[in-house]
């Protein structure tokens, strides 16, 4: 079931080119200023994030099956699941802090599944 890893790298890079072009998301999301605004720094925060994710969607997708692919994902899952933690935390209301953790952890067994399914 290698397609199930390279579905998730594929998504995770689609949603990385998305950060980097409309901040926006990540702003509405996680109930963050406007990203016009330079000073609230949500374009930076956005396009790191989404630089990070295209990355790691890429090695996922290209990394060859075995211990690079289990790599991959494994630092996949280590992103999502710090992204839980620090956007469960610090976002600025409980609804948003508990919406963007929630996708995050979904993201993050998604990721873990697919390792299962990568080891075959």
């Amino acid at each position: 079931m290698i397609w199930l890893p390279r579905i998730v790298g594929a998504l995770t890079a689609l949603y990385g080119i998305s950060a980097v072009l409309k901040p926006g998301v990540i702003a509405r999301h996680g109930e963050l200023a406007d990203p016009a605004d330079r000073r609230a720094g949500v374009t930076l925060l956005s396009v790191t994030i989404g630089i990070r994710d295209l990355v790691s969607g890429a090695a996922i997708l290209l990394a060859p099956a075995g211990g690079a692919l289990l790599a991959a994902l494994a630092a996949r899952v280590s992103f999502d699941t710090g992204d839980a933690v620090a956007f469960g935390r610090l976002l600025p209301t409980p609804r948003a802090r508990r919406k963007v953790a929630a996708i995050a952890l979904a993201w993050a067994c998604i990721s873990a599944l697919s390792m299962l399914a990568a080891r075959g």
